[in-house]
């Protein structure tokens, strides 16, 4: 009678051949969920990007609408979280006219009449989410947040060089990423008698051209405007903290493009 054979020394084992392939197949499906990965995380980025954009249209709309409420950020003040400087009484664009009750059709309009095309005409703003306290000043007294701190605000700003710097960033508690914001002229201004004749005070005759246009295709001054509203264009691009000299030359997509129409 033959003893009975123990199964296990009676089993195979793995060839060197079998346990290569294996470490292939597991590498070849590791790399392939790495690449999803990847993909998928740069998805979610742009679309955090575009909410950000999406959420920075109200806010652009809310400060062309009451211009004087956009940030005049400089050299000497963009690190500054009380910043006293906005765009009207500081920029030095004279933007109301010499008049400090002008209107803020007015206002908006002199700053977007010569944005007559997408590139160094264009007028340059940013909009970002910042916090209105420093960290510092976020927490208790034992070094904890406070749980009942002060909440983020958007804000808008016009920079000196069109360029909103990390100075300006760390200064003014930034959060996220900013929007860099492109404004100019709409298209929906052609075949439009925009401008008023000197002698009759009525809407002239002649009608805007189609783009481009080698001038404004809007009088200088709103007195001379002839529609009840001004239509321009909202490009967002994602603000990486390049400086705009560099920027203008690249040809970024923007994430977002927004018809806005200001109203008399």
């Amino acid at each position: 009678m033959n003893p009975p054979r123990n199964p296990s020394a009676a089993r195979p084992g793995f060839s060197l051949v079998e346990v290569t392939l294996a470490i292939g197949i597991v590498g070849v499906a590791i790399l392939s969920l790495v690449g999803i990965l990847g993909s998928t995380f740069q998805q979610v980025d742009e679309i955090m990007q575009t909410n950000r954009a999406l959420a920075g249209v109200g806010r652009l709309i809310g400060a062309l609408d009451n211009p004087r409420s956009i940030v005049y950020l400089d050299a000497g003040n963009q690190a500054d979280l009380s910043n006293p400087k906005f765009l009207v009484k500081d920029g030095g664009l004279s933007l109301d006219g010499g008049n400090a009750t002008a209107a803020n059709f007015d206002i908006a309009y002199r700053l977007l009449a010569s944005a007559k095309d997408n590139g160094d005409n264009a007028v340059w703003l940013y909009v970002y989410e910042r916090k209105i306290v420093r960290l510092e000043d976020d927490k208790d007294a034992s070094g904890a947040y406070k749980l009942s701190s002060n909440p983020s605000v958007m804000e808008v700003a016009y920079c000196s060089g069109n360029n909103l710097t990390l100075d300006a960033s760390a200064g003014r508690n930034i959060i996220g990423t900013p929007m860099r914001v492109r404004l100019s002229l709409s298209k929906l201004l052609v075949g439009q008698r925009a401008s008023i004749n000197a002698s009759t005070f009525e809407p002239d005759t002649a009608k805007v051209p189609a783009p481009p246009w080698a001038v404004s295709p809007v009088p200088a001054q709103p007195t001379s405007y002839a529609l009840a509203y001004l239509p321009i264009v909202a490009e967002f691009f994602p603000h990486d903290y390049s400086p705009y000299s560099s920027f203008k030359t690249r040809e970024d997509q923007p994430l977002l493009v927004q018809n806005i129409v200001l109203s008399r």
